[in-house]
């Protein structure tokens, strides 16, 4: 593979191990309120991915202090710091006097790349990563002189991810230690320092283009360095390597190792039991396909069939279509031959032998079959015409029957039942639009106080242009249903709702109750109307008051407040041997008069 595929996999492989980190950490810790510490190996494993991607492509020949900073530091008379190569230098740039303050006053961080590590777990902490990456991310001259062309945060692709992937980090609730010795990387110090040195020398052939005397000042400070140093003896027969390797501790790696090997067992565990789980998922939406698949063959199949039966039906009824068609026209025929016979006969009749017919040519006899079919096929067509009409006529009739039943159940419920007989219809229609008298319960109401509440309905009457509203209790009904029973016996026909003694403040049962009263009072005043002419004939308030107390709308002056409910609706009614006596002399009305 070439260099540039070579970084471009590099960089792949990062982005790949960072979303698995992120991944892990969201399903462990996502949307809990438990917290999430650096003991944890997905939170380790989080922030080296993040640090990985920071650190990827660093330019590490800033010039030669570098490398003289790090043979210094090799060599035992240089502080460690100078060789260090750490994401660290970029973001201090774009940290204020503030921020930096507090990562150099932490007490247990020594190093520019602890400071580093510090300031990413600090970021996971107080979830600002995204703002911080956002801001790293989009200072492209500084991005140009620290890192290389070939680094992951100049790949613009995949470096535009690293906000995103942060913010999704914002559900987790961290708590992160960002002020331990862990952090200066001691542990891993040499094999850091090595790896700079190796990265060094490979390097070196450039070096010397770029500037021998900056190397044979560099060579100078070497021999400086062994004069200095005790028990130093430089060899002429060593390797040309003069770089030395530093011993590693191994204390720190081992328990990091052992993290990684953990984390990564934990995540082939993971990754096993969701690709059974999506093994089970795949098999059983390949069952449902198939049930699909054999119910849309059976439906096509349903279809097919369908489709054939009604090509076979459509042919017959073409065929018998043609069948009527000959048949008519053979009819037609036969109808206009008979009228000619009785034509030829009559005449024969009355002005004796017909005159020999004139020989007529080939031609006017086709003709003439010509025109005998053409009016054939005009009488066809009328027909066809006629019995569309025929059916539309049909329709209109049905809708007007419609029509006339709705207007007819809409007198009944403003007037009552009518009579059936044309005689009562012929009447209706001699009557003027608007009734003699409209009743209507529009509404009812609570009243009283716990145990003692009761319903009281609103009764609205209107004749001709007076209106007024009176309101009875259920009681008043009843006593007004008694006191009309003696008088009209038909009365007890009538739909009067019971009583009730559970239940009877139920909102569903008191608007039952509401329909079926106003429904019999208007029953009880289309029978008032047509029994009694007085009312018919001067259709007034104070007719109706005196022939239905019920209906006033202020209390008399004999009821009292003391009086109960029951005892004032029966004071509104006559007791029947006193006031009725006109209903006692008039004969006792039909059936058919509701």
């Amino acid at each position: 593979l070439t260099d540039v595929q070579q970084n471009d996999l590099k960089r792949q492989n990062l982005l790949e191990r960072l979303l698995d980190a992120v991944k892990q950490c969201q399903i462990r810790f996502g949307g809990r309120k438990e917290i999430a510490s650096d003991s944890d190996s997905r939170v380790i494993c989080l922030c080296a991915q993040f640090e990985a991607v920071l650190q990827h492509g660093l330019r590490k020949s800033r010039g030669l202090a570098l490398t003289a900073a790090a043979i210094k530091h090799a060599a035992g008379f240089s502080s460690k710091t100078e060789a260090e190569l750490t994401f660290w230098f970029y973001v201090k740039e774009h940290l204020n006097r503030h921020e930096l303050q507090r990562f150099y006053s932490l007490r247990n961080i020594t190093s520019e790349q602890g400071r580093g590590r510090a300031w990413l777990r600090c970021a996971l902490n107080e979830h600002s990563l995204e703002r911080y990456l956002h801001m790293l991310l989009a200072d492209h001259a500084r991005l140009s002189a620290f890192y290389e062309d070939w680094a992951f945060v100049l790949d613009e692709e995949r470096a535009s991810m690293l906000p995103t992937m942060a913010a999704g980090l914002n559900s987790i609730l961290f708590a992160i230690n960002i002020d331990n010795t862990d952090l200066n990387g001691q542990g891993r110090g040499g094999s850091t320092v090595s790896h700079l040195l190796k990265e060094s020398t490979q390097g070196m052939s450039s070096l010397w283009k770029e500037s021998a005397q900056g190397v044979s000042t560099l060579l100078r400070e070497i021999g400086t360095a062994t004069a200095v140093v005790p028990g130093f003896i430089p060899r002429s027969d060593a390797p040309s390597d003069p770089l030395p390797v530093l011993p590693r501790s191994t204390s720190a790696g081992t328990s990091e190792l052992r993290q990684a090997i953990v984390s990564m067992m934990n995540r082939k565990d993971e990754l096993t039991e969701q690709n059974t789980s999506l093994r089970n998922l795949l098999d059983g939406e390949m069952e449902h396909s198939a049930g699909l698949r054999q119910e849309v063959d059976s439906l096509k199949k349903r279809l097919a069939e369908l489709e054939e039966r009604h090509a076979a039906k459509v042919q017959a009824l073409m065929r018998e279509n043609e069948v009527l068609k000959v048949q008519l026209k053979k009819y037609v025929g036969a109808v206009q031959m008979l009228k000619r016979e009785g034509t030829l006969t009559i005449q024969r009749n009355c002005d004796g032998p017909l005159p020999a017919p004139q020989n007529r040519s080939v031609a006017d006899i086709e003709e003439l079959a010509a025109n005998y079919e053409r009016k054939l096929v005009e009488v066809a067509e009328m027909h066809g015409e006629l019995i569309e009409f025929n059916e539309r006529l049909y329709r209109s009739l049905m809708a007007k029957d419609n029509l006339i039943g709705q207007m007819r159940q809409e007198l009944i419920d403003l007037r009552g039942p009518v009579k059936q007989t044309s005689e009562v219809i012929r009447v209706t229609y001699k009557i003027t639009q608007r009734a003699l008298i409209n009743v209507w319960i529009p509404s009812v109401f609570l009243q009283g106080r716990a145990a003692n509440a009761y319903h009281v309905y609103q009764v609205y009457i209107r004749i001709l242009d007076n209106e007024w509203n009176v309101y009875r209790r259920y009681a008043e009904f009843r006593v007004l249903h008694n006191y009309l029973r003696p008088q009209f016996p038909q009365v007890n026909t009538f739909n009067f709702p019971p009583k009730k003694a559970i239940g009877n403040k139920d909102a569903k049962f008191v608007e039952e109750r509401r329909k079926q009263l106003q429904s019999y009072l208007r029953m009880v005043m289309n029978k008032l109307i047509q029994t009694l002419p007085e009312f018919t004939a001067q259709p007034t308030k104070e007719t109706l008051l005196q022939l239905l107390p019920f209906c006033q709308d202020s209390p008399t002056a004999n009821e009292s407040g003391a009086k109960t409910a029951r005892s004032k609706a029966s004071s509104r009614f006559p007791r029947p041997g006193r006031n009725s006596g006109r209903e006692a002399r008039n004969p006792e009305p039909q059936s058919g008069d509701l």
